[in-house]
C-alpha cells in the first residue's frame, strides 16, 4: 500500500490547515467580542460559556503555542517518531473527534436549545483540533520502525 504522506514536510502542510483554522476561530472570536464586525457570527455563537472568556482565550493562546512549537518541529523534520505516541494520539484523537461529532449532532438535532450542546462552532473546532492530534497521532504511528 503507498502512503499519502512520505515526509514530515508533507505532515507539515497538512496540519497547517487545522492550525491556521483554529488561529482564525480564536482571532474571530476576540474581534466579535471586542469590536463586533457584520461579516462573522456573533460572540455567542463562538461561546458555549462552559468556561469564562478570559479563561477560554488564555487556554487558546497556549493551544496555539503547542501547536505552533509542534509545526516548527514538522517544519524543520525534527519529529522523531514513536509508536507508542503514535497509538496514544491516535486513541485520544478519535476519542475527542467522535465525541465532538455526537456533541454537534445532539446539537443540531434534540439538544439544540442547551448552550453547551447547542454551541456547534466550538463543536465544529473541536473537531479540527483533533484533525490536528490525529495527523500528528498518524504520523507517529506510520513512521515509527517498530510499527512498519
Amino acid at each position: 500500500m503507498k502512503l499519502l504522506l512520505t515526509s514530515q514536510r508533507q505532515y507539515f502542510y497538512c496540519l497547517l490547515a487545522p492550525y491556521t483554522l483554529f488561529i482564525f476561530r480564536v482571532g474571530a472570536q476576540l474581534v466579535q467580542q471586542y469590536s463586533p464586525v457584520d461579516f462573522l457570527p456573533s460572540f455567542e455563537r463562538w461561546y458555549s460559556g462552559a468556561l469564562a472568556y478570559h479563561w477560554l482565550l488564555l487556554s487558546q493562546l497556549i493551544i496555539i503555542i503547542i501547536l505552533t512549537m509542534t509545526l516548527k518541529r514538522f517544519y524543520a523534520a525534527k519529529v522523531s517518531a514513536n509508536p507508542q505516541w503514535g497509538k496514544i494520539l491516535i486513541g485520544v484523537g478519535t476519542l475527542y473527534f467522535c465525541s465532538m461529532l455526537l456533541r454537534l449532532i445532539a446539537g443540531l438535532t434534540f439538544a439544540q436549545h442547551h448552550s453547551w450542546w447547542g454551541a456547534t462552532l466550538p463543536a465544529i473546532f473541536h473537531m479540527v483540533l483533533a484533525i490536528f492530534i490525529l495527523l500528528v497521532g498518524l504520523f507517529h504511528y506510520q513512521f515509527s520502525k517498530s510499527s512498519r
